[in-house]
């Protein structure tokens, strides 16, 4: 056995030096590569099988809920309000003694910061006296969702919460923090998709949906191609109505005040009346 020479190996190491630290570099940036991804790709496995899983449930959970209601759509114009936990109690007995064609009611939101979904505090109880009192309703679903699977549950949130109410009025998604709060650098066209996606889960199990929209959110935000099967909800508060834009029902003023309501409440023309038919 030769004896190993380690004086020349050790002048072969400084004189290529260099090279040697380069190559055990790059094979340690390798080793961290493929490590990361498998750890990544582990996880992104995981967070699919769990998206999917809430996915399943929600599906089966709704599969049964579709409102029996008929609705006939007459291009007549309505006057109409719109309520929320804002409103506080309503006296609905004086309700009953206005002349109001439809109610629109907020029956939950999600929470600007946080994920979290809250039912609206006086939603059922508002939305039993409509009913009770014979005045046609619509629903709206105040939104922060930042991806697809969060519009899902919103529109499952909502079917589930008017199951047992008559709702001739459309369903309604509202979303108004475009780059804002919890959906700071989340883009556009996700935000529509997500819009999308609430209407299109309203729609297969009955509903009409619409989409709520001021003047700046539907010149610079909204892509009102995509929504040519929906109808509009308009917010500008004037007195004269915007002829430059289409849309279906307009929230005029945000500073109405009736019997019944302490404060103020939005008041709204709708050109389409929704009714019910036998």
């Amino acid at each position: 056995m030769k004896n190993i020479n380690y004086e020349k190996i050790k002048y072969l190491f400084f004189k290529h030096s260099k090279l040697i630290i380069a190559l055990l570099t790059m094979l340690l940036i390798i080793l961290i590569f493929l490590l990361f991804k498998t750890s990544y790709s582990s996880r992104n496995l995981n967070e699919f099988d769990e998206i999917q899983n809430n996915l399943d449930a929600i599906y089966i959970k709704d599969k049964n809920l579709y409102n029996k209601t008929k609705v006939e759509l007459i291009k007549k114009e309505a006057k109409g309000i719109d309520i929320s936990s804002w409103q506080g109690k309503i006296n609905w007995d004086k309700i009953s003694q206005l002349d109001i064609d439809f109610i629109m009611i907020r029956c939950g939101l999600r929470g600007q910061n946080s994920p979290k979904i809250s039912e609206d505090k006086y939603f059922h109880q508002n939305i039993r006296e409509a009913n009770r009192l014979g005045i046609p309703v619509g629903v709206y679903f105040y939104s922060t969702a930042i991806e697809e699977i969060e519009a899902i549950e919103e529109a499952s949130y909502v079917i589930n919460q008017i199951k047992d109410y008559k709702i001739t009025y459309p369903i309604v998604y509202d979303f108004e923090i475009f780059n804002k709060h919890r959906a700071v650098d989340i883009s556009d066209e996700v935000i529509n998709n997500n819009a999308l996606t609430f209407l299109k889960y309203i729609e297969k199990h009955g509903y009409k949906g619409m989409l709520y929209s001021n003047l700046t959110n539907l010149k610079y935000h909204w892509n009102t191609n995509l929504f040519n099967d929906y109808h509009i909800w308009y917010a500008q508060y004037a007195d004269t109505k915007n002829s430059d834009i289409e849309y279906d029902m307009w929230q005029y003023a945000d500073n109405g005040h009736i019997d019944g309501i302490k404060g103020k409440v939005d008041l709204n023309t709708s050109y389409i009346t929704y009714q019910e038919t036998e």
